[in-house]
């Protein structure tokens, strides 16, 4: 049985991550604590000693590379899963320079979870998951789109309807800081800097329909 001990600052997220733990049968995990800080899970980890961590990134005190250089550093054996909505490529980094054994983002999926809390188990290589990415699409002219997430494509549609940031956080039940990170990302993944340039961009490229921007158009000029 491997002992585990989840780390976010959001009940309802330990809550479901507890659950996923507790259904896995290989390996068995048994979860000895749940916290919602840097500084309670260097508690827990003496306490408790768990062989397994699930991290966030995101913490109040700290970000999660950064916790999980010092869990390693404490106890070499201990495996850090970190589990978070940051799907940049310096964070992955970050955290695998760190020691993580496993990085998987929130939208990556519950089966990838699991596999990579059985990968981490069987002691092999360190294993990332992230959002999957939905098809390529492509433009009328031929060139191929960019790919992006399911949550990514979904946030674009919308601003292409010339919904507000507060619009889109109402209808996607996210906060608006989710959906301003969400079109900065995209915005990075486009190489483009302003909301025009994204919609221009989106419409060229057939990232969405061209009905769905014709209200954007509007002011788009």
């Amino acid at each position: 049985m491997m002992k585990a001990c989840i780390v976010d600052d959001h009940e309802i997220v330990r809550q479901g991550l507890r659950l996923l733990l507790e259904s896995l049968t290989d390996p068995v995990v048994e979860v000895v604590a749940e916290v919602g800080t840097a500084a309670d899970a260097l508690i827990a980890q003496r306490h408790h000693r768990p062989e397994l961590f699930l991290v966030d990134y995101r913490l109040p005190d700290t970000t999660g590379d950064r916790l999980c250089r010092r869990l390693v550093a404490a106890r070499p054996e201990t495996a850090v899963v970190v589990v978070t909505s940051s799907a940049g490529e310096d964070v992955v980094q970050l955290c695998l320079q760190a020691g993580a054994a496993g990085y998987v983002t929130k939208g990556a999926g519950l089966c990838e979870l699991k596999r990579a809390i059985a990968a981490v188990a069987e002691g092999g290589e360190r294993v990332v998951f992230r959002d999957q990415p939905v098809p390529v699409i492509a433009a009328a002219d031929g060139v191929v789109g960019r790919n992006l997430t399911q949550h990514q494509l979904r946030v674009l549609e919308l601003v292409a309807d010339g919904m507000t940031y507060g619009q889109i956080a109402r209808r996607l039940h996210v906060s608006e800081s989710t959906v301003r990170f969400h079109i900065s990302s995209i915005k990075d993944r486009l190489g483009v800097r302003s909301k025009a340039e994204l919609i221009v961009t989106a419409l060229r490229e057939a990232l969405v329909a061209p009905e769905a921007g014709a209200e954007a158009a509007s002011w788009v000029g």
